[in-house]
């Protein structure tokens, strides 16, 4: 009889573990040590303990609020790419800009750079480096993307791991490490992409650049500046140079700088300045990373530009060259 116990118990215990392997088990890919990771946090992992952060999140005075996982209609709606498995739903809202990450009907994530702003209860409302450590805890060293390990170790950004969502937190290392931008992620939005740069189109990607820049512009006192497309004209075809003939400078091979290819094309100016990144997975990233940097800054947040043209372009393993062009009339 106790043979028979403790063997049905062993049979119990196994079953508890191979009844879930079959049911998620990737056959195509096989299994490894992230592979399985996340299959056992998926699985067998307590949920997350996220008392640190309702606490903070009470404390806290957003006005827009999403549930992670509640469902959503997109129709009628701002709908883009995203280098994700789902697609963001922009809301462009006075001093509340946000994108919402909508995968199946489902929010599995969003941006934000507005403290008005909440996903899962996660805010960038009072935040700065030292209370988002004190809150989330130790950032992590990697994200999974599909069965690779992505470095995510980083000055401008952490990245906490929350249950079943990654959240990033973007610092303005020129304002105290104060944050100025979240991104929420589900963990499925990721792992099950293979390819490190993925590739929205160009239009949605350009549309998407242009919203981060002009909302981080209001958040910071100044107007927003009008798309203009004879100037993106010019952008995107610096970046397509760029793309093409591997090259990251402001001059091309040629000789040539801002000032004549803007003359080539006949665009009328008084002044204008160029900010260019690559190397960046999504416009998120890229807008972020120039933010910080002091000779692309003067350019984002200078009350003297009116106009703005914005082009991206990929090279032949999909990474992607970003071009400001701002200008005065």
């Amino acid at each position: 009889m106790i043979k028979r116990i403790i063997a049905l118990t062993i049979l119990y215990i196994a079953m508890l573990f191979i009844v879930p392997i079959i049911q998620s088990y990737d056959f195509k890919n096989g299994m490894n040590e992230d592979y399985f990771s996340h299959w056992f946090e998926s699985n067998f992992i307590p949920n997350y303990d996220t008392s640190k952060i309702e606490q903070v999140y009470s404390s806290q005075e957003t006005k827009v609020d999403y549930t992670l996982g509640e469902s959503m209609d997109k129709d009628a709606l701002m709908v883009i790419g995203s280098e994700y498995e789902g697609d963001f739903v922009i809301m462009n809202q006075p001093a509340a800009f946000h994108m919402i990450l909508v995968r199946d009907g489902v929010i599995t994530g969003g941006y934000t750079n507005s403290p008005d702003v909440s996903f899962g209860m996660m805010s960038i409302d009072g935040m700065d480096r030292s209370e988002a450590r004190k809150t989330y805890g130790e950032p992590v060293d990697y994200v999974r993307k599909q069965w690779k390990r992505l470095n995510v170790e980083h000055e401008e950004f952490d990245v906490f791991d929350v249950g079943d969502h990654y959240v990033y937190f973007f610092y303005d290392i020129h304002e105290n490490d104060k944050v100025n931008g979240m991104l929420v992620l589900h963990k499925d939005e990721l792992i099950e992409i293979e390819s490190l740069y993925n590739h929205p189109s160009i239009e949605e990607n350009e549309i998407m650049h242009y919203y981060l820049l002009n909302s981080a512009r209001i958040s910071y006192g100044y107007h927003p500046l009008e798309r203009v497309s004879e100037i993106d004209d010019v952008a995107r075809k610096h970046s397509q140079d760029m793309a093409s003939r591997h090259f990251f400078d402001h001059e091309n091979p040629d000789g040539s700088g801002l000032k004549e290819r803007l003359m080539a094309q006949d665009v009328d100016f008084s002044f204008a300045g160029e900010n260019i990144a690559t190397g960046h997975t999504s416009p998120i990233f890229a807008h972020h990373s120039l933010l910080n940097s002091p000779s692309h800054r003067v350019n984002i947040l200078n009350e003297n530009f009116s106009y703005i043209g914005i082009g991206i372009s990929y090279d032949e393993e999909y990474v992607p060259y970003y071009t400001e062009n701002f200008l005065e009339r």
